[in-house]
């Protein structure tokens, strides 16, 4: 079991990306992003890799300890099961990846972030 903790990539025109790589449902810990100023404003998330039958959820939080699930811009819950993109718009002051259901999994998340920063 590994920690998989999110790395700040901007090597595509200074645009933030976060990246959760290696995600699996038997990692010790997915740790969190606090979100600076307003980089929530608008942002996607992917996820792509091997789900082995897991669920990626996108999750948020203002204090780091009760996390809730986070909805896309039509209102649903942000859940994948396969490869797949969801855009949404949160001023949480916290949000990471959160997997379940599966074995063998694998999923790399990247959230790309628009707004100030």
């Amino acid at each position: 079991m590994a920690t998989v903790s999110p790395v700040i990539d901007r090597t595509i025109a200074k645009i933030p990306r976060v990246i959760w790589e290696a995600c699996a449902t038997n990692s010790e810990a997915i740790n969190a992003l606090p979100i600076s100023e307003q980089w929530g404003l608008a942002a996607s998330v992917q996820a792509s890799g091997t789900f082995g039958g897991a669920t990626v959820v996108m999750q948020h939080s203002n204090d780091g300890t009760n996390w809730f699930t986070a909805k896309d811009l039509q209102g649903n819950d942000i859940s994948l099961t396969a490869d797949g993109i969801a855009e949404f718009s949160l001023s949480s002051a916290y949000i990471r990846p959160s997997l379940s259901g599966g074995s063998g999994d694998d999923v790399d998340v990247i959230v790309v972030f628009r707004g100030l920063y």
